[in-house]
Formats: structure tokens, C-alpha cells, sequence
């Protein structure tokens, strides 16, 4: 079997409070080929981002990578140094945070602020990392390079804000680009521009974790999608089988609250209750207390992954139960 670019593996992520310790990720493991666009969706404050902010080794206290493993082609990141991280980061791995306008130094030029990435990683002579960022903000499909290497942020439309991120995430050619809601607050032109220049990067070889609550966004890009519900997966499988035959109520429940064009008629659905609190989890399945179909064991015991075929593997105890019959 070939190498996968990423793989985390049983990844369990902590907040160590006053309140007692929050488990923002879960004995969590998934994993990214060359060139493969995988997605992790779920509401707000499942533990996407910490994911994320785990492989970047950006997890700061009183936040702590309790244990597992993550390998960039086989290399350990867990076990290195922050001075090993730096080198690493920006070169090897690249992050795509939510919002641009926040991201980027407002009072630095933005030309200045890619061309920054490839002064930390390699010696080259000014005129040559000028080249070098020109050509990137081209290729991120920025019009007027001259002038938008010029420019400062909030000289800048949203959209273009988002692709000078890109620019900066794809600079130095990583092996991973991790993308954190990549098209929000986007309007819909932009969006799909977006996505567009994701699709391209994954063909040219860039493998691609992007992070959304935006299903619509990760039926458009991604090859393989990985649902989570309260720092845990609930669900896997290829974008196609998930989307053709979703198996856990969480997952039915994210389908039923987005909208379709092709049918018009169609009533959104919503989930009732709230995420629970990480820090004082339920006993057994975390989406019981919200679960229209929740079993008596369902609030003890928690549930295991189950095979549903090749591409489809899904956390729910209905599922156990069919497979008993």
C-alpha cells in the first residue's frame, strides 16, 4: 500500500481547565493519499479545527495532544521540537485559517507577507523571492500582480484576501494544505472560484484536508469525508456513498438542514437539543440526548465503528443492531 501523505492515528486532543479537562478530539484517526481532497464536517466546536491545529503543532496551553500519532509521509510530528516544528510548517504543511482579514498583518504589504514564507525557509536574493511571490499570486488567479503585491489587506476584496492566504499556504510547495473553512463569508462567485483553484492544487499532487460545516462545499471537492460529532468521527466513507446513503442520524440530520435546488419543495430539516459540553460528556453515544432514534444503551454504552462496506464505515448502535439481524 502507498504512503499516505497524512495519517493520524487515535489522536486525542485536551483542554486541561479549572473546570476539568475538555476533550476537544477523541481518539480520532483519518488519513490523506497524494493528491486526495478529504473533508471533515460538523458543527461548530466538534474539534475540526483542533484536529488541524494538532497536525500544525499549534495546540497551546492549557490545550495538550494527550496521545496518538501524526505522520507527514512518515515522519512523526508529535515528537518534535517547536524549533523542528517551524521548519516543518510553511514548507512541509500548510494552514488556510477562517478569516483572512484577521490572518493577514494589516500593516504590512501583502507581497511582503508571502514573500516573508520563503525568507523563514530558504536563502534566496530579494529579487528572486519577488519573482518567486509574483508568480504564486498569478497562480492563485490574483489579477494585477504588480499592484496586489503592493497592496495592504484591507485594500482588498474578501476573495482576494482568501487567495493572497492561499498564496502564502502554497508558496513553498507543501506536501499538505489544510484549509479551515476555506469559503466563508464568501459570496457565491467566489466560492466557486475557490473551490476551483482547490481542485487544481489536489490535481497538480497537493494533497488537501479541508475543514467546513459548508456540505455543499465538500460535495464539490472532496474524494472522502469523515463526519464529527462532539470531538469524535461518527461516520466515514467516500463523498459519494456518504452522501448517497448516510447511516448515522448526525449525518441525516446535516443532510436534512441543507438546502436543494432540485427540490424546491423541500422542508429544511433541523436537530433539536445543543452539542454537549466536552468537558462533562454523556456516558455512551454523545448525540443520544439529541437522537429522534436513541436506544436504551445508546446513553451507556458508546458505540463502535462498524463496517458498512469498503468506502462506508459508521459509530451507531441502529447499525450494530441491523447487522445482528
Amino acid at each position: 500500500m502507498a504512503q499516505r501523505t497524512l495519517e493520524v492515528s487515535h489522536l486525542n486532543t485536551s483542554f486541561f481547565t479549572e473546570r476539568g479537562e475538555v476533550k476537544a478530539v477523541q481518539d480520532v484517526s483519518i488519513s490523506v493519499g497524494k493528491g486526495q481532497v478529504v473533508g471533515i464536517v460538523g458543527e461548530s466546536g466538534c474539534g475540526k479545527s483542533m484536529i488541524a491545529r494538532s497536525v500544525m503543532g499549534l495546540v497551546k496551553k492549557p490545550g495538550k495532544i494527550v496521545s496518538g500519532s501524526i505522520t507527514l509521509e512518515g515522519k512523526e510530528l508529535t515528537s518534535l521540537s517547536e524549533k523542528e516544528l517551524c521548519k516543518v510548517r510553511g514548507r512541509d504543511v500548510s494552514m488556510v485559517f477562517q478569516e483572512p482579514m484577521t490572518s493577514l498583518n494589516p500593516t504590512m504589504r501583502v507581497g511582503k507577507q508571502v514573500q516573508e514564507v520563503i525568507a523563514i525557509h530558504e536563502s534566496l536574493p530579494k529579487e528572486e523571492a519577488r519573482r518567486r511571490t509574483l508568480e504564486m499570486l498569478s497562480a492563485v488567479g490574483i489579477p494585477e500582480v504588480e499592484a496586489r503585491y503592493s497592496a495592504y489587506p484591507h485594500e482588498l476584496s474578501g476573495g482576494l484576501r482568501q487567495r493572497v492566504m492561499i498564496a502564502m499556504a502554497m508558496v513553498m510547495r507543501p506536501r499538505l494544505l489544510i484549509a479551515d473553512e476555506p469559503t466563508t463569508a464568501l459570496d457565491a462567485t467566489v466560492e466557486t472560484q475557490i473551490i476551483a483553484l482547490l481542485k487544481q492544487l489536489a490535481k497538480d499532487g497537493t494533497s488537501v484536508l479541508i475543514i467546513s460545516h459548508n456540505l455543499g462545499v465538500i460535495a464539490q471537492l472532496a474524494d472522502y469525508v469523515y463526519v464529527m460529532y462532539a470531538g469524535r468521527i461518527v461516520e466515514k466513507g467516500s463523498v459519494f456513498e456518504l452522501f448517497d446513503n448516510p447511516s448515522h442520524p448526525y449525518t441525516h440530520g446535516l443532510l436534512g438542514a441543507v438546502s436543494s435546488l432540485r427540490s424546491q419543495t423541500k422542508v429544511l430539516q433541523t436537530i433539536p437539543g445543543v452539542v454537549p459540553n466536552l468537558a462533562h460528556l454523556p456516558a455512551g453515544c454523545s448525540f443520544a440526548p439529541r437522537c429522534k432514534e436513541c436506544m436504551a444503551k445508546c446513553g451507556s454504552e458508546q458505540p463502535k465503528l462498524i463496517t458498512v462496506n469498503s468506502e462506508h464505515e459508521v459509530c451507531c448502535h441502529l447499525i450494530e443492531g441491523a447487522d445482528e439481524l
